[in-house]
C-alpha cells in the first residue's frame, strides 16, 4: 500500500528548473534583450549580469523546494497529491474516475533512467489531472498496477450504486401522470428583459461595429456634427451619457424580449425540452443525465427585488449547444426556487441553512474588495476636484466585500453539495456527489494563521471543466466536506 507520502526521484529538481527557466526566457527575454544590448554601459551591464545570477539561483533554491514539497500516495480509495510553496494545495481524486494512466521519458528522464506518468480523469481537459514527473519505472509499473486493481475492486460497488440511482429516477419519473410543463408570462419576460445584463452587450457591440466600418469608411464627418460638445458644460455631457446608457438599455430590452419569448421548459421521462425564440426560434433536448449542476444566480439588481435565473451546467456536445441548452429560468422568484426545482429537477432542489463563513474571515473579504485605493490615489491627484468623486467607489467596493462575506457558505444535504459565492452577484451552485471530478484544498500563509481555508470543487461542463470555489472557509469545514466526498464514506453518503 501506498499510505505513507511519497515524494518524485531527485531529478525532478532538475526537471523543476528547466521549466522555471524556460518560463521566465519566455515572459522576459525580449525587454531585458532590448534593454541589454541597446544599453553599453558597464554598469547596467554588470547589474544585468547579477540580475541573472539571481534568477539562476533563485530558479535552483524554487526548484529544490518545490520537489521537497511535492508528494503523492494512495489512501482511501484515492489519489492523494500536496504541492505548493506559498499556498499549499491538496488534490483528491477518486480513483474510479481515473481514465487513463500513460507514462512517458524525456531526455532527463532517460538519462536517469525514469518515467514521467500521467493520470487523466473523465472530462480533465487538454492536460493530464495529476503529472508525476520523475519516479522509477518500478514505480510506475507499481502505481498502475494499484490504481487499476482498485478501480475493478469499486467496479461492482459503483454499479451496485447506479442501479439504486436508477431506481430512484423511474421511481420519480413515475410518479407524475403527465409530462411538467413551465411557461414564462408576459410580466416575468418583460422583467427577465429590463434587469438582463444586455446593455453591456449593446455597448460592446457598438464597439465592435464601429472599429470594423471606421476601417472602410470615415466618420470624421459624423464627429464633427457634435463638436459643439467640446464647450459644452459638464451636466450636459453626463446628461448625454445617461442617455446614451438608456437607449442602449432600451435596446437590450427589445432584444432579450426577441431571445426569449414563448420560453417554455417541458420536463419528460429522462429530458427536458427547452424552447424560446420569437424571429428566430431554438429548441433543445437535454438529457438528464448530462445534467452536472445547477447555478441559481442573483445579480445586483435582481437581488434587491428577490428574483433570480437559474442555468444547468451540463457535459457532453459542443461549446454553442451548450450555450443555447443551459438557461433553465432566465427570471424567477427566489421562494419559488425550490417548488420549480422539486417540479424539473428533483435531484438538484436546493435547501434552506447554509453554513457560512466564520467571522475572522470578514477582514479579508474587506481588504480584497479595497483594490479600488489603486485607482482612486492617481484619480483624485491627476484630475482635481472630480477625481475626489472617486473616493465614493470605496464604500460600493466595500459593501459587496461584506455582501460577499455574508453570502458565501456551504451545505451538505444527502448526496448533494451546495456552494455560494459572490463576485458582483451571488451564485449557488448545487451538484451531486456522483458527478463532481476534484475536490481540493488550498491554504495560504495568511489564511494559515487564521485557520482558514479555501476549498474547491471541479465539474464537468461541456467540453471543459468547471470549477466552483469558497473562499475562506473554516478549516474544520474542508474536513467536514472531505469526510462526506470521501468514497469509503459511501455507505454514509
Amino acid at each position: 500500500m501506498m499510505s505513507e507520502p511519497k515524494r518524485l526521484h531527485p531529478a525532478a529538481m532538475i526537471l523543476n528548473f528547466f521549466k522555471g527557466l524556460i518560463e521566465t526566457v519566455k515572459n522576459f527575454i525580449i525587454p531585458f534583450g532590448v534593454a541589454f544590448f541597446l544599453n553599453q554601459n558597464k554598469l547596467v551591464t554588470m547589474i544585468a549580469i547579477v540580475v541573472i545570477a539571481l534568477v539562476f539561483i533563485s530558479l535552483i533554491i524554487l526548484s529544490i523546494l518545490r520537489w521537497r514539497k511535492f508528494t503523492y500516495r494512495i489512501e482511501e480509495d484515492e489519489l492523494r497529491i500536496e504541492e505548493g510553496l506559498i499556498t499549499r494545495k491538496k488534490k483528491y481524486i477518486p480513483i474510479e474516475r481515473i481514465q487513463t494512466i500513460n507514462t512517458s521519458a524525456g531526455i532527463i528522464q532517460q538519462l536517469f533512467k525514469l518515467v514521467k506518468l500521467q493520470v487523466e480523469t473523465a472530462g480533465g481537459g487538454k492536460e493530464a489531472e495529476v503529472s508525476l514527473a520523475a519516479i522509477t519505472q518500478i514505480e510506475a509499473n507499481q502505481l498502475q498496477k494499484m490504481l487499476l486493481e482498485k478501480k475493478k475492486e469499486m467496479a461492482q460497488a459503483d454499479l451496485n450504486d447506479e442501479i439504486v440511482v436508477q431506481k430512484e429516477v423511474v421511481q420519480k419519473t413515475e410518479e407524475p401522470s403527465q409530462n411538467m410543463v413551465y411557461k414564462m408570462n408576459g410580466p416575468e419576460l418583460l422583467i427577465a428583459a429590463s434587469t438582463s445584463s444586455g446593455i453591456g452587450m449593446v455597448i460592446s457591440g457598438v464597439i465592435a461595429i464601429y472599429t470594423q466600418v471606421d476601417e472602410y469608411v470615415k466618420l470624421d464627418w459624423l464627429f464633427d456634427q457634435f463638436s459643439f460638445l467640446d464647450s459644452a458644460g459638464v451636466a450636459v455631457i453626463a446628461f448625454l451619457i445617461f442617455l446614451a446608457l438608456f437607449i442602449a438599455w432600451l435596446f437590450s430590452i427589445v432584444g432579450m424580449l426577441l431571445k426569449y419569448a414563448n420560453f417554455s421548459v417541458v420536463r419528460k421521462k429522462n429530458e427536458l425540452v427547452i424552447s424560446r425564440g420569437l424571429i428566430e426560434k431554438h429548441q433543445t433536448t437535454l438529457p438528464l443525465k448530462r445534467i452536472q449542476a445547477i447555478k441559481i444566480k442573483e445579480g445586483l439588481i435582481r437581488q434587491p427585488f428577490g428574483y433570480a435565473s437559474i442555468t444547468i451546467v451540463s457535459a457532453g456536445g459542443s461549446a454553442m449547444e451548450q450555450d443555447k441548452s443551459t438557461v433553465l429560468f432566465p427570471i424567477i422568484k427566489k421562494k419559488e426556487v425550490q417548488k420549480r426545482l422539486n417540479e424539473m429537477l428533483p435531484d438538484y432542489a436546493p435547501e434552506e441553512g447554509l453554513n457560512h463563513l466564520p467571522k475572522r474571515a470578514l477582514r479579508r473579504y474587506l481588504l480584497r474588495a479595497s483594490w479600488p485605493v489603486v485607482a482612486v490615489i492617481p484619480l483624485s491627484i491627476l484630475f482635481p476636484p472630480w477625481g475626489y468623486f472617486s473616493v465614493l467607489l470605496l464604500p460600493f467596493f466595500w459593501l459587496i466585500g461584506y455582501m460577499g462575506f455574508k453570502d458565501a457558505g456551504w451545505k451538505i444535504s444527502h448526496k448533494k453539495l451546495l456552494i455560494s459565492s459572490r463576485f458582483l452577484g451571488k451564485t449557488t451552485v448545487v451538484m451531486q456527489k456522483r458527478r463532481m471530478q476534484v475536490y481540493k484544498v488550498s491554504r495560504s500563509y495568511f489564511q494559515r494563521r487564521k485557520k482558514l481555508v479555501s476549498i474547491h470543487t471541479t465539474i464537468k461542463s461541456s467540453m471543459l471543466m468547471e470549477s466552483f470555489s469558497v473562499k475562506d472557509a473554516d478549516e474544520k469545514d474542508s474536513e467536514t466536506i472531505f469526510q462526506w466526498y470521501s468514497y469509503q464514506k459511501r455507505a454514509n453518503g
